[in-house]
């Protein structure tokens, strides 16, 4: 009975915690942009906490690869949903900041989608160029250049081996490339797990 009272206020501070990773519809908040993106992660956290969301940011055409934004959204719920997409989504008002993201240090990427109807490579080679959505994908060496050529030839195993798919990872270690800051990555290395 003495310890009724603490569990009483550790429930009622359950009770009375807000969602913050999920926001009413309408309401507006602020997202931190990342200062890159992949085919089906747009790199979106809620602020303050940076917390990765799932969804995306519809609107905000002005994004440029190599920079950080804070930008002003606000959250939509369809009335009916979509079955093959997320229940909600934010739609862009403004930026609020814009940063240039200096650091060489490389990062991963995802070289492979997962989708509704299955998984497969997420970039294609065309007129002599490796093609990541909107993005170039330019090789450091000929090395990695074979890498990303052995890679494009999974996508028939990937597309007819289901439990392949959804084991394999394939990722790039990249870094922004400086001559296409805003359009393209460096792609150092290729790794197929």
């Amino acid at each position: 009975m003495r310890y009724l009272p603490i569990l009483l206020i550790i429930l009622l501070s359950f009770g009375c915690s807000k969602d913050s990773i999920n926001p009413k519809d309408g309401q507006i908040v602020e997202l931190f942009v990342d200062h890159y993106a992949e085919t089906s992660n747009q790199r979106i956290s809620l602020l303050p906490g940076k917390e990765l969301i799932t969804t995306y940011l519809e609107g905000f055409d002005e994004r440029e690869l190599g920079y950080t934004y804070k930008v002003r959204a606000r959250t939509f719920y369809p009335k009916v949903p979509p079955q093959d997409g997320p229940n909600n989504w934010f739609i862009f008002e403004k930026v609020l900041s814009k940063e240039i993201y200096n650091s060489t240090e490389p990062f991963n990427i995802s070289l492979k989608y997962n989708g509704l109807f299955g998984s497969g490579i997420a970039f294609a080679f065309r007129n002599q160029v490796f093609e990541y959505g909107n993005y170039t994908l330019r090789p450091e060496n000929d090395a990695v250049k074979k890498q990303l050529e052995e890679v494009l030839l999974l996508r028939s195993k990937l597309e007819s081996d289901y439990q392949y798919a959804i084991k394999v990872i394939i990722n790039a270690e990249v870094i922004h490339d400086p001559s296409n800051r805003s359009k393209g990555y460096i792609v150092k290395s290729v790794a197929v797990q």
